[in-house]
């Protein structure tokens, strides 16, 4: 294959790291070599000029949900509980046709609103082939809930699509399957994932075993009374079972505070923070300065247009920059960037360094220097966004 040169007028590297001027050769669908502009006329090579824009690494949005619709977005503002119970009733009415373009609708979405590499949850529908025409990268967590049984065989992997298994949440998932579940993620060789410590009526149900989300879970028929897991906030409980360890990816983490934050380090396990989801639903931020002095570099997420108005990354950076202010541009990036694919356990993914994996997109913007192009990403409304196949 004839290798490409991709040249612009910034190349972020990575966070942090700029090229004014230069190219990124890509050849095998891999990134050969980067550098300026002097060299970008190599013999035998196409070359691309995408303009005095920024080429950079294609966001990773660890956190999807992309069958569930927008249905029950309008219940979050009645409580968790009551928007859950509205979600699985919307769930339950969606037909096969609605699920496939919602599911291609939201693909699309991520894709072209520069979304290179997902994190999707809960994929009890086929959803890989839409991912795979999209050409996106993608780690699908098969979600396990209820208590302790066998675990479903997974689907066959494709070229840019594995599977693994999930626990949905330490309130919804028998400590048993939970601990079933990250054994088999770890003979996989993949991430175990699990939401953990989003909400208020999660906390006071493994603090009591009581509660409103006691009471939904018997109303279910989910025998819980031989969990033995109660007593406990929820962070302290998965670091007690073992749950959290460096395969781990634990989603949400609102109800942590900053004793837990430290401990939760020491465990080396990895971040997905969903800023607007959480506002949302719980009217509550996750403590982002506290989880970078506990030494903890969060990924991003945008969970499910059940709880958010888009599936952007652009725009959960952007909403960031507007609730969390004074926070480095370069640092939001990296969110939505390497620290997502550290995440997702991609290390060929989220930068634009020879060997890694061709995934990049071009955003057209203007920009005097680095500092201009970095705040211009994470703070600029509708960016047009170009994705590179």
């Amino acid at each position: 294959m004839t290798p490409t040169n991709h040249r612009a007028r910034w190349i972020m590297t990575e966070p942090g790291q700029w090229l004014e001027n230069g190219w990124v050769t890509i050849r095998d669908h891999r990134i050969h070599e980067v550098g300026r502009s002097s060299g970008s006329t190599r013999a035998g090579h196409r070359i691309m000029d995408h303009g005095d824009g920024v080429l950079m690494p294609a966001l990773v949005n660890a956190h999807t949900h992309v069958a569930l619709s927008d249905s029950a977005r309008s219940h979050a503002a009645k409580g968790f509980v009551p928007w859950v119970q509205a979600l699985m009733s919307e769930r339950n009415r969606q037909g096969p046709e609605s699920t496939t373009r919602t599911v291609r609708d939201g693909v699309m979405t991520l894709k072209n609103t520069g979304t290179g590499l997902v994190g999707e949850f809960g994929p009890h529908i086929p959803v890989a082939k839409a991912f795979e025409s999209a050409g996106l990268h993608a780690t699908l967590w098969l979600e396990c809930l209820g208590n302790d049984r066998d675990l479903p065989p997974l689907p066959e992997n494709l070229e840019t699509v594995r599977h693994a298994y999930a626990g949905h949440a330490p309130h919804t998932t028998s400590p048993a399957l939970l601990k079933r579940v990250q054994a088999a993620d770890h003979l996989l060789g993949r991430r175990f994932c699990l939401h953990l410590a989003e909400s208020r009526e999660e906390a006071t149900f493994l603090q009591t075993g009581r509660g409103a989300w006691a009471d939904f879970m018997t109303h279910m028929d989910i025998d819980f009374s031989t969990w033995g897991c109660f007593g406990k906030r929820p962070v302290q409980m998965a670091i007690e079972r073992g749950l959290l360890d460096q395969n781990t990816l634990a989603v949400h983490l609102l109800q942590i505070n900053t004793s837990e934050m430290a401990e939760f380090a020491q465990t080396g396990a990895q971040v997905c923070l969903c800023p607007r989801s959480n506002r949302r639903l719980h009217r509550q931020l996750p403590d982002i300065r506290g989880f970078l002095k506990a030494g903890i570099r969060p990924a991003l997420g945008t969970d499910s247009l059940a709880s958010v108005s888009t599936l952007s990354l652009f725009d959960e950076m952007r909403f960031i920059v507007e609730h969390y202010p004074g926070l480095d541009p370069d640092v939001i990036l990296e969110f939505g960037t390497v620290n997502g694919a550290a995440a997702l356990g991609y290390p060929d993914l989220g930068s634009l360094q020879p060997g890694n994996r061709s995934n990049m997109i071009y955003v057209d913007l203007e920009a005097m220097n680095p500092k201009q192009a970095a705040e211009a990403l994470v703070s600029t409304e509708n960016l047009q966004i170009h994705p590179i196949d």
